[in-house]
């Protein structure tokens, strides 16, 4: 049987902690075991993206909810994840792709938002 590293996903959503524990590997710890400090930066920048208003996305000049800078703040955190659990597969949802990407409904592809970190990145 092939071994698969636990996977995580740092993605912002309503009533989220930041981050979904991906497969059953990362589900046997119960909580992402990286520590307090990150755990909160994790809670805060989600804690940002529910207090967006969903109608935000609407806004082509992005002038209701910075989602450019939402997403760096996202990106910078799971590449701190990455550096904390190296041996784990780290998956990160770019909210600013996603409210960009979503402009054309006939071509959009949510998969297109998500990609790995690596520690080389």
């Amino acid at each position: 049987m092939a071994y698969s590293l636990p996977k995580v996903r740092i993605v912002a959503d309503y009533s989220s902690c930041g981050y979904q524990l991906a497969d059953a590997a990362a589900q046997a710890y119960g909580i992402l075991p990286i520590d307090e400090t990150l755990l909160a930066r994790l809670a805060a920048w989600n804690d940002r993206y529910e207090a967006c208003d969903p109608s935000a996305y609407e806004d082509l000049g992005g002038g209701c909810f910075d989602f450019v800078a939402f997403a760096a703040d996202g990106l910078d955190i799971a590449r701190a994840v990455k550096r904390a659990l190296p041996h784990w597969k780290v998956l990160y949802w770019d909210e600013a792709m996603d409210w960009f990407l979503a402009r054309e409904p006939r071509s959009y592809i949510p998969g297109r938002c998500e990609y790995e970190i690596s520690l080389d990145a």
